[in-house]
């Protein structure tokens, strides 16, 4: 970068909209906070658009940088937004999120649109940057603000591979299609997905989920990121024979992030070597996959752990030597990042998000190309990964690697998100200087002798 570049950065006046900002919700609203804090540490003047709900925890988060905190403006909910979802709690839980909830934060996001344009025109904004929602087909309603408009990284929009397809029942899929067709429908009627600067997509599935017609440029970054801080690399750890190699799974337990085939094939782990499995997290499968363990004969080699807070993940991780996530529908790949970033080598499937983080320096990606055949090669990869503590080690310390060098780390996602900001802005700021040369060649041409000859 030179150093005018650098100055121009410094110089930029950042917008960022975002209906929640907190460390404590996680998810979309953990990812924008990581953003505002990490904007404001590279002396980016970035201002913050979210909900109230959020005033205290932020107002604590900057107790120590007051005048960042005085830069982050609030919209609370109108006195109609409670009694639309006291009306949704009368209907099913599917119709409220899908209706109700729609239209509670509909209504939220048309006075965050107010406030922006306010905002945009008081401290004389450069950009508007809207990391959430990250599901390629919600609405925007960030658009003709007068400067230009970048939103995402966004993922989602996933199907399930051809091979388990059948995992979706036909009136989920007549759902799916449903809403996929009336979103088309409201981006023309709310176009900020259609008329944003630029477009930041997880992965080439998510890209293709986008709504027809979006104009800006489109950028792939990974959706998720990793704090170094907290999830550092563990010591080297001894190998002894004797001790069974320890697997981790870290997830829901869903049907659509595959622990129940990773259960049938780690019966033929357990036939083959000393390994265990360790199942981290909870969910509706959770009875069903301890019945089926229970059937399988394997409750010495497979344990339950249930839901657990970050800091026993984190230990869990340390004391384990391979992670596993065979899930089917995953966008991005959080919990994989972390465990890399602490240097276990991973097994995941070879489908949407996994697929862009594991490469084969650092893991193993298993085709979802049938059950049978899915089933077999995550077996595969375990007993082989259970017999070479060698690869376990290469490929741990290739994971950590490439954690830190290819923007999985939250300061180096950043950093090209900076990046992305200032070429959008040269884009936007070349725009018009061809336009007008386009015009003045034209001009030109009307008048030249030739053209007055004629």
């Amino acid at each position: 970068m030179t150093g005018t570049e650098s100055q121009d950065l410094e110089s930029m006046r950042v917008l960022m909209v975002v209906e929640n900002i907190s460390r404590k919700m996680g998810g979309e609203a953990g990812k924008s906070f990581y953003y505002l804090r990490l904007l404001r540490e590279r002396n980016i003047e970035v201002r913050a658009v979210c909900h109230g709900r959020v005033r205290e925890e932020l107002r604590q988060e900057f107790a120590e940088d007051p005048e960042q905190f005085k830069k982050i403006h609030f919209v609370d909910d109108t006195w109609y937004q409670p009694l639309v979802w006291r009306i949704g709690k009368l209907f099913p839980y599917r119709i409220q999120d899908l209706i109700f909830g729609q239209i509670i934060h509909w209504i939220t996001q048309y006075h965050i649109r107010k406030l922006t344009k306010k905002l945009i025109k008081v401290h004389k904004i450069d950009l508007v940057f809207e990391p959430a929602p990250i599901t390629p087909k919600g609405l925007s309603f960030i658009y003709n603000m007068g400067v230009p408009v970048v939103i995402g990284p966004l993922s989602g929009g996933l199907e399930f591979p051809p091979g388990f397809r059948y995992m979706d029942s036909k009136i989920s899929r007549l759902s799916i299609n449903i809403s996929r067709s009336f979103s088309e429908i409201l981006q023309k009627l709310i176009p900020g997905k259609l008329k944003a600067e630029a477009l930041i997509v997880a992965n080439q599935q998510t890209q293709d989920a986008l709504p027809a017609g979006c104009q800006g440029k489109i950028y792939q970054v990974i959706e998720s990121g990793v704090d170094l801080d907290l999830w550092p690399p563990r010591e080297s750890r001894p190998t002894n024979a004797d001790q069974p190699v320890r697997f981790i799974y870290v997830g829901r337990l869903v049907d659509w992030k595959g622990a129940q085939f990773l259960i049938e094939a780690f019966a033929q782990v357990a036939d083959r070597t000393n390994a265990v499995l360790e199942l981290v997290g909870n969910g509706q499968l959770q009875q069903q996959l301890e019945n089926r363990v229970q059937e399988l004969g394997l409750q010495n080699h497979i344990r339950f752990h249930g839901w657990q807070p970050s800091a026993k993940v984190n230990q869990l991780l340390r004391e384990c030597d391979v992670f596993v996530m065979p899930s089917l529908r995953e966008a991005g790949g959080n919990a994989i990042m972390e465990a890399m970033a602490i240097g276990l080598p991973t097994i995941a499937t070879n489908w949407a998000g996994p697929s862009y983080i594991v490469d084969s320096r650092c893991g193993i990606l298993v085709d979802p190309s049938s059950t049978t055949e899915f089933t077999a090669m995550l077996a595969s990869a375990m007993i082989r990964l259970a017999e070479s503590p060698e690869l376990r080690e290469q490929m741990g310390l290739s994971a950590i690697l490439r954690v830190r060098e290819d923007y999985f780390d939250w300061h180096s996602k950043c950093d090209r998100i900076i990046e992305i900001f200032a070429e959008t802005l040269r884009q936007v700021k070349k725009a018009p200087e061809q336009q007008s040369s386009s015009v003045e060649q034209n001009f030109q041409t009307l008048i030249a002798p030739e053209t007055l000859s004629n």
